[in-house]
């Protein structure tokens, strides 16, 4: 009697695999996208810490009010370009990994 040739069937464990890793791409990619973009993560963190800074010598009196409406107004100019580092620009239409 002679064999009948059969086709190797994938087991389920590799199949499950397979799955596993395509979702783990997935959520990698999905992740980088919604990732901050650091130099305007580093602006907002630096510029939260000078408007504080300021706001403590204005308070204790070591700097004139005026100084510290110069300091806020520069302060509120690197705020909006921070935001727009972070929001505002259009992320480019290439696929990154």
């Amino acid at each position: 009697m002679a064999k009948k040739s059969r086709k190797r069937q994938h087991s389920r464990t590799v199949d499950l695999k397979r799955q596993m890793e395509q979702e783990k791409l997935a959520d990698e990619k999905r992740r980088a996208k919604s990732r901050w973009d650091p130099a305007g993560r580093a602006l907002l963190w630096s510029d939260l810490v000078f408007l504080a800074a300021v706001s403590l010598l204005e308070v204790n009196g070591l700097i004139t009010q005026l100084a510290g409406a110069l300091c806020t107004a520069g302060a509120v100019i690197a705020l909006l370009i921070a935001l727009w580092l972070l929001f505002g620009r259009k992320k480019s239409g290439g696929s990154r990994l």
